[in-house]
C-alpha cells in the first residue's frame, strides 16, 4: 500500500515525517486545550519559522524511553523530584530542570540548555504518536511567530506560517472543543526539588503546584532514604535455596530491571515504577504506582505478563519459578552494585549488569549489522549470506557492505559519531546486498547517536535511519 492509498490524515503524518527527516519544521496539535506546536529535528529550523534568533534556547521533547532515560541521568535531582517531573511530563507540563556538570552530557540537549538549566517535555499524543515515535527526540515550541498568539487551530497555523516552510498535521477533529487555548505551563524546579511556576499556561498554576508537590511528597515517604535499584539493570550471580546453590541452565541468567516512567495514558497512576524479567524464555513484566513496586523493603508485583514464547519444559519451569518467586512478596537490599532478594529459603544475588558484563569499547573490534533501523525504530534483519561489518580505529572507518568495501573517517564525542568521506567499492551485488549498503551508507552521517550495552552497539542517525551491530 502506497501512502496516497492511505486516509488523509494517516497519509499527513507518513508526509510529516518525511518532512522532518528533510530538516524542515511540522506544526502539530496537542490534546485540548492545548494550543498547537512546531517542532523539528535541528532547533534552528523551529527558530526560523517562529521568527527567533537561530541560538534561541528552544524545548527538546523526551518522548522515546530512551532519550527520557538519557535526560534523567543528566538531572541533578533526587529520585522524589525526578517522580514529580515524571508526573508533570504525564500531564503535558513543560519543564525547567538545572542539569550536573557533565561531560558525557548528550549534545543533541545542547539546544535546549541555558545557564545549567534544560526546557523539556514529552509531545507525544494518541492520535499523532507515529509522528513523534519516528524519531528519537524533537526540538519544539509553540505554534506562533513571535509576538502573536499561539495558534489554538490548523486555520490559524496557516495565517501565521507560509506553507513552503512546513508542514501543518490537521487534527482539530480528533480535539475536544475548550472555551479557551493556551500553551503549556511552565514549571521550575529547583535543586532542593521545589517546583516554582516559570510560565503561566493553560494549566492552572495554583492546582498544579499543589498536586506536584503532594505527589512528591506521597513518592518521598514510599522511596524512603535509602539508595534504590530503580534505572539499573542487574544480572543474577548466585541463587540459593535453604543455604544450597542451585544451579540455572546452561547459558541462561537471572536479568531483571527497574525503571520509572510517566504514564501516556489518561488516567491514574501518573507515573509507573516498572520492572522487567528474563531468564532465558519470555521477557515478563509489570508496572505499579510510583513508590510502590520497592515500598517498605519488599518488591510488590501483583502479576507478571510478558511474550508468550513457547518454552521448552527446563526453560518454561525455570520460568516458573522465577515468576512465583517475584510474586512472592520478596525482600531486597542494596548494598552499593549487589542487590539481594529473599523469599522463604530462597535468596538471589545479582549484580549491576554493568559489572557483570561491562561494555565493549567502539575502536578496535568487529562490529557485525545484525539489523537496519527505519523510523527510530522499525527493525528488520536480513539473511546474512554475505555479513556486513565496520571497524572503528584510531578516526578511520573501515567495513564490509555485503558486497563491497566501505572506508570513511570519523570524529566522535561522549554520545555521538561524525562521519566524512565514507566510500564504497563499486563490485556487483544481489538485491540484498545492495539493501544492505543502502541502509548502512544512509547511516554513516555528520551526525550519528551510539550506544553501547555490553557487546551490542546502536547507531541512530538524526534522519531516524540506523544500524544494530553486536561484537562476539
Amino acid at each position: 500500500m502506497s501512502v496516497m492509498d492511505l486516509p488523509e490524515f494517516e497519509a499527513a503524518l507518513m508526509y510529516g515525517v518525511e518532512a522532518l527527516r528533510e530538516g524542515l519544521a511540522v506544526v502539530v496539535a496537542n490534546p485540548s486545550p492545548m494550543t498547537y506546536g512546531v517542532i523539528a529535528r535541528d532547533a534552528r529550523v523551529v527558530n526560523r519559522l517562529k521568527g527567533r534568533p537561530a541560538d534561541h534556547p528552544v524545548g527538546v521533547s523526551v518522548h522515546t524511553e530512551a532519550s527520557h532515560d538519557r535526560l534523567f541521568r543528566c538531572l541533578d535531582l533526587r529520585s522524589d523530584a525526578l517522580a514529580m517531573v515524571d508526573f508533570a511530563l504525564a500531564e503535558r507540563i513543560t519543564v525547567l530542570a538545572p542539569v550536573r556538570p557533565d561531560p558525557a552530557m548528550p549534545e543533541w540537549l545542547a539546544p535546549a540548555i541555558k545557564d545549567g538549566w534544560v526546557l523539556f517535555f514529552d509531545g507525544s499524543w494518541g492520535p499523532t504518536w507515529f509522528l513523534w515515535e519516528s524519531h528519537p527526540f524533537l526540538y519544539g515550541s509553540s505554534a506562533n511567530r513571535t509576538g502573536e498568539a499561539p495558534a489554538a487551530s490548523a486555520a490559524e497555523a496557516r495565517e501565521q506560517f507560509p506553507a513552503r516552510s512546513q508542514m501543518i498535521i490537521d487534527a482539530d477533529d480528533r480535539r475536544l472543543p475548550a472555551t479557551a487555548y493556551g500553551p503549556s505551563t511552565i514549571i521550575r524546579v529547583a535543586r532542593d526539588g521545589r517546583p516554582t511556576l516559570h510560565r503561566s499556561g493553560i494549566q492552572d498554576p495554583d492546582v498544579l503546584l499543589n498536586r506536584l508537590r503532594e505527589f512528591r511528597s506521597k513518592v518521598a515517604v514510599l522511596d524512603g532514604s535509602t539508595s534504590s535499584p530503580l534505572g539499573r539493570t542487574y544480572l543474577s550471580v548466585a541463587v540459593n535455596e535453604d543455604g544450597t546453590p542451585k544451579q540455572l541452565l546452561p547459558n541462561t541468567r537471572i536479568r531483571l530491571g527497574f525503571a520509572r516512567q510517566p504514564n501516556k495514558n489518561e488516567g491514574d497512576p501518573r507515573v509507573w515504577d516498572i520492572v522487567r524479567a528474563h531468564v532465558g524464555c519470555n521477557r515478563i513484566g509489570t508496572a505499579t504506582a510510583a513508590g510502590e513496586l520497592l515500598a517498605g523493603g519488599r518488591l510488590s508485583i501483583p502479576g507478571l505478563g510478558g511474550t508468550a514464547v513457547g518454552c521448552k519444559p527446563p526453560l518454561r519451569d525455570q520460568e516458573e519459578l522465577l515468576t512465583a518467586f517475584l510474586t512472592s512478596n520478596p525482600t531486597w537490599q542494596l548494598n552499593g552494585d549487589e542487590l539481594t532478594l529473599t523469599s522463604g529459603g530462597t535468596t538471589i544475588t545479582l549484580l549491576d549488569r554493568k559489572i557483570v558484563e561491562p561494555d565493549s569499547p567502539l575502536d578496535g573490534v568487529k562490529w557485525t549489522v545484525v539489523t537496519t533501523i527505519a523510523n527510530a525504530d522499525a527493525r528488520r534483519g536480513y539473511g546474512r549470506r554475505e555479513e556486513a561489518w565496520i571497524r572503528f580505529d584510531d578516526g578511520r572507518l573501515t567495513g564490509w557492505t555485503g558486497g563491497n568495501d566501505l572506508t570513511g573517517t570519523f570524529t566522535r564525542n561522549n554520545t555521538e559519531l561524525s562521519f566524512t568521506d565514507v566510500t564504497v567499492s563499486n563490485r556487483p551485488g544481489t538485491a540484498e546486498t545492495a539493501a544492505m549498503e543502502t541502509a548502512m551508507l544512509a547511516t554513516f552521517q555528520p551526525t550519528v547517536s551510539y550506544t553501547i550495552d555490553h557487546n551490542q552497539l546502536t547507531l541512530l542517525a538524526q534522519s531516524s535511519e540506523g544500524l544494530d551491530l553486536t561484537t562476539s
